[in-house]
């Protein structure tokens, strides 16, 4: 099996500072997975992959993805690789794991993956299913034509793995004409 790769740990003052000046707040749960391994990517199981951000760039993350605007109440922790969020949803006091699209990013897309990120974990090395990820270290897969407007998600020509950056960028492209779309 392909493994997943942890960041080396982070501390409570890391953590602290992100709650502090980010206004959210992270589940215990997790935070103490962050003091143990500070956030990775790799292969949870054969058919899952996953990006799990560091805690010094979720709240940079969070506002370059506009996640306030488009989904407000869910904190985004990483992706599957292939064109999901994993966030936690923070309406909630027992703030569930959700996955949400990066395109057509709305709340009533958000499906609910697990009540806590311990369970996400445990289910996933259990056997979680339906990953879609690519496994490209760094690289997000991204459909050039979105499927929410029709692209075809199995095609591999529709199909391009991107940076960060640029994934943000081709995020809030399509996130920006499709509310555009919405509003007419």
């Amino acid at each position: 099996m392909k493994a997943f790769h942890c960041n080396p740990s982070t501390s409570k003052v890391a953590l602290q500072h992100f709650e502090k000046t980010s206004g959210y707040r992270l589940p215990q749960d997790y935070a103490e997975f962050l003091e143990r391994a500070n956030g990775g990517e790799g292969y949870l199981n054969p058919n899952q992959y996953a990006i799990l951000w560091r805690v010094e760039d979720l709240a940079r993350l969070n506002e370059a993805y506009l996640t306030r605007k488009y989904v407000p109440g869910l904190l985004f922790f990483g992706s599957n690789g292939g064109g999901e969020a994993f966030a936690f949803d923070q309406r909630s006091n027992s703030s569930p794991v959700v996955r949400v699209p990066f395109v057509g990013m709305d709340l009533g897309l958000a499906e609910v993956l697990a009540q806590s990120f311990t369970e996400l974990i445990r289910e996933a090395l259990l056997d979680w299913p339906s990953g879609t990820g690519e496994g490209s270290p760094g690289l997000e897969v991204f459909e050039i034509q979105p499927i929410i407007l029709g692209g075809s998600p199995t095609d591999a020509s529709n199909k391009v793995a991107l940076t960060r950056d640029k994934h943000i960028e081709a995020v809030r492209y399509w996130n920006k004409l499709i509310g555009d779309l919405h509003r007419r």
